[in-house]
């Protein structure tokens, strides 16, 4: 019943969004991108919270602290259901735009959401689509925009976290912005290893202290993937045991 109950009520919250979705296509249309930008950013935020609190999930979050006020950051996290981007989306709150498989610009409604909120589009194994995806994501770095990026490259759909791909990082090294790890342990009991459920449970983020990447020669490059992957294996296997 939680699960009919879910989706009812966010395809409802998605309809009735239909006439912001109008103004902020309107907005721009006449180039005013930070109106867009705003309507964007604070209906996501707002959604994401509203089906967090429809799936009964409580959230627990820690250490935004760790997240530099000042400049555009690369946010790496593990990912372990489709609820991590609605955690992100609600607690969140700095500009910020997703690296996603292209299989998320295919929604319907929610594709012109994500085109609106800079979401960048990776295809599994085309490396000359995923080369110009990557420079992209650049060039909405250099416009002041934080990134979120999943290096596993998939949904692990429960508490294991798969290998990060390197190339996730060369974004961080090649616009020289720190990066900052995420720990989240949970999501992927919102919708169960199948992903055919609905159902409450606690959601632990955790933001680890930013690393600076400027700078860094060749050799700190090669061994920082390594260094944060253990980084947020770390802090995930001590929540998982409390």
């Amino acid at each position: 019943m939680r699960k009919q109950l879910f989706f009812f009520c966010s395809w409802v919250l998605i309809v009735l969004g239909l006439p912001l979705l109008g103004l902020a296509a309107l907005a721009s249309l006449f180039n005013l991108h930070r109106v867009r930008d705003a309507i964007t950013d604070g209906y996501l935020a707002f959604l994401a919270r509203i089906m967090l609190w429809l799936s009964g999930s409580r959230v627990e979050i820690q250490g935004l602290q760790n997240i530099p006020a000042s400049e555009p950051v690369l946010f790496v996290s593990n990912h372990q259901g489709h609820f991590d981007s609605a955690v992100l989306l609600a607690y969140i709150r700095q500009p910020k735009a997703f690296v996603a498989s292209s299989a998320a610009s295919k929604f319907p409604i929610f594709s012109i959401w994500f085109r609106f909120a800079y979401t960048v589009y990776l295809e599994r194994d085309n490396v000359r689509q995923n080369y110009t995806a990557l420079e992209k994501a650049k060039e909405v770095i250099e416009e002041g925009r934080s990134v979120v990026i999943y290096p596993e490259g998939i949904i692990s759909s429960g508490p294991q976290t798969g290998e990060f791909k390197r190339g996730a990082f060369r974004l961080a090294f090649s616009t020289g912005i720190p990066i900052v790890p995420v720990v989240i342990d949970g999501t992927w009991k919102v919708m169960g290893e199948k992903n055919d459920t609905i159902q409450p449970t606690t959601i632990i983020v955790k933001i680890l202290p930013a690393v600076p990447t400027k700078g860094l020669g060749r050799q700190e490059q090669q061994e920082l993937p390594a260094k944060i992957y253990a980084s947020i294996i770390e802090a995930l296997e001590k929540i998982q045991r409390n």
